[in-house]
């Protein structure tokens, strides 16, 4: 009895999902008309991008990758698992109808989610086989949302709807200023607010996040299981944006430093914050 009570607790967690939302009850069906931009075939526009973007890479590791897409269901959120070298993500329409979702912020949580399958270390525990929630944001903005606007006119969205002084500042330090890097930056940190409404309504918090109040908390061990907190979340939002490691250069799911910014490289810039990360040796993972 022993023996299969192990096997079913190993392949549960072998599949358990993860999402980018924290849990919860709300569902929003396709009756609920014009609250975004978002339309179905908006929607679907967004996750052919994303497909396009990973499935090469992502079965070039022999793997398979499989995008569920469920306009019709209203749930809020988003998951992705693995079963063995079956990779799986699914995006609801739910979120997409949410009322501080953009198109923009709607690809970011599409991109944490493939961030969850191929975002590198730190993972999560004990099986190593997911990238942590810190993570899979810290990816989102580092590789996967570039990788995937790369090319687009992104003027338009860009200006649009007004850029934190401090997101403009701090993308011309990352990029030179007008270059497609320097705007992509920009693009990335609009979604990043609308992210921020996200997480402050659906979690009912006093304060919305800010780019210029950072989460000063200094943790002494990564978070490796569960969410950071809302505004650090944030932070590692913007400090994917602003590292300037290119987005084809891949990470590693058992490497901390590879592919990102790092204070173990002397890195300055856009570098994991200490609200959920500690900088580690690879040799200590």
């Amino acid at each position: 009895m022993k023996y299969f009570i192990s096997i079913y607790i190993i392949t549960f967690c072998l599949s358990v999902s993860a999402t980018m939302i924290p849990k919860n009850d709300l569902n929003i069906p396709t009756s609920y008309k014009g609250l975004t931009d978002i339309d179905e075939v908006k929607f679907n526009e967004i996750l052919d991008s994303l497909e396009g973007a990973y499935r090469p890479l992502i079965e070039s590791q022999g793997n398979t990758f499989t995008v569920e897409r469920d306009w019709e269901d209203g749930t809020v959120n988003a998951k992705a698992w693995k079963k063995g070298d079956n990779f799986f993500f699914k995006m609801y329409g739910g979120l997409a109808r949410y009322e501080t979702m953009t198109p923009d912020s709607y690809l970011l949580v599409g991109c944490h989610e493939v961030g969850h399958l191929i975002g590198g270390a730190p993972t999560i525990k004990p099986f190593n086989i997911s990238s942590s929630e810190g993570q899979a944001d810290y990816f989102s903005t580092l590789k996967c949302f570039r990788k995937v606007v790369r090319g687009q006119d992104h003027s338009k969205i860009i200006a649009e709807k007004p850029i934190h002084p401090l997101a403009l500042s701090e993308c011309g330090l990352s990029f030179e200023i007008n270059s497609e890097s320097y705007e992509i930056c920009l693009r990335t940190n609009l979604a990043n607010m609308a992210m921020a409404r996200t997480f402050h309504k659906l979690r009912d918090l006093e304060l919305l996040p800010a780019f210029d109040t950072p989460d000063p908390y200094v943790r002494m061990f990564i978070i490796f299981n569960g969410y950071p907190n809302s505004q650090c979340r944030m932070d590692t939002l913007f400090a994917g944006s602003l590292c300037n490691v290119s987005e084809e250069d891949n990470v590693d799911m058992n490497l901390y430093n590879k592919g990102v910014c790092s204070t173990i490289k002397n890195d300055k810039r856009g570098v994991r914050p200490l609200c959920w990360y500690v900088p580690r040796e690879e040799d200590k993972q």
